[in-house]
């Protein structure tokens, strides 16, 4: 059995007196503190990720050792770990900290991270809308399939909450069954042209909602492959356009879009972007609105 590690990075983690004086937040916070300090202590605006804490050590992956959880007050505690060969397979990254305005800071960290690990990384921030801007850039292109932007706290009526999303994939991830919950209803997966992992099926709930897709895994007796993954995305009538020219997917709800710019854009299918380039390009344009392809 492998363990999984799971890096959490906040500048937010509730500090208290005695931690401090035990200089606890002075590298990786053990998940026996974290848990301790979910359980304890007020965590204000950040109830939900207190709450992704709780479910992460209270669940049987977790006790059979499936998953060990580390917390970091900042990122460069975090490299230091990475550095001396400690490597995380999910991050969950917090956006911003202290009083930095720019964002140089969190960009560049979030880049080595990227660049010296094969972590998946949930970039988890209250600033979510203004992101994309940041993370369009080129710096991080060949890095866009690892990593997945959520708001903080972020909850549409269709959808799992971020925190939902986030706790089923490190669920998925540590104890690879095959199978996976959504709203409590058991998913079987066979891996397949399109998605290679049970917890890939999030992100189709993702892009298509959350009921659209129980209503169609009924339809197919609750059971995902190559044939069922290209039905549901066929049925769903998605699209998105491309501009082959200047070579980026642009969701049909960008602001960008004008009448004017209509004549250099091909309309393409959901399923033909997952079939010409995955599912986590097409989730990565509907979540950043363009993508250079």
């Amino acid at each position: 059995m492998q363990t999984k590690n799971i890096f959490l990075i906040d500048d937010e983690i509730p500090k208290i007196k005695e931690f401090i004086e035990n200089k606890i937040y002075n590298s990786a916070i053990k998940a026996n503190d974290l848990y301790h300090l979910a359980l304890n202590e007020n965590w204000k605006s950040l109830n939900h990720l207190q709450q992704l804490i709780k479910d992460i050590i209270t669940s049987d992956a977790f006790k059979v050792g499936m998953i060990n959880l580390s917390g970091y007050s900042e990122p460069e505690l975090a490299l230091q770990d990475i550095d001396e060969g400690i490597r995380p397979d999910v991050l969950i990254y917090d956006w911003q900290y202290g009083i930095e305005t720019n964002h140089t800071n969190s960009q560049n960290w979030l880049l080595e991270i990227l660049e010296k690990t094969n972590t998946f990384v949930f970039i988890y921030s209250q600033i979510e809308q203004m992101l994309p801007t940041f993370l369009n850039n080129q710096m991080f292109s060949k890095h866009f399939n690892r990593f997945q932007l959520f708001l903080k706290g972020g909850k549409s009526q269709h959808s799992f909450s971020s925190e939902e999303f986030i706790f089923q994939y490190i669920i998925s991830c540590a104890t690879n069954t095959g199978r996976i919950k959504i709203d409590g209803i058991e998913i079987l997966f066979t891996s397949n042209n399109y998605l290679t992992k049970a917890s890939d099926i999030l992100y189709l709930q993702r892009i298509l909602g959350n009921q659209y897709l129980l209503d169609q895994l009924n339809k197919i007796d609750f059971s995902i492959d190559t044939a069922s993954v290209e039905k549901i995305l066929n049925d769903s009538n998605g699209f998105l356009f491309m501009n082959k020219d200047k070579g980026y997917l642009i969701s049909p709800e960008n602001r960008l879009i004008t009448d004017r710019s209509l004549d250099s854009l091909v309309k393409i299918s959901y399923l033909d972007v997952v079939k010409k380039y995955s599912l986590t390009t097409l989730e990565t344009v509907l979540e950043r609105g363009l993508f250079y392809i």
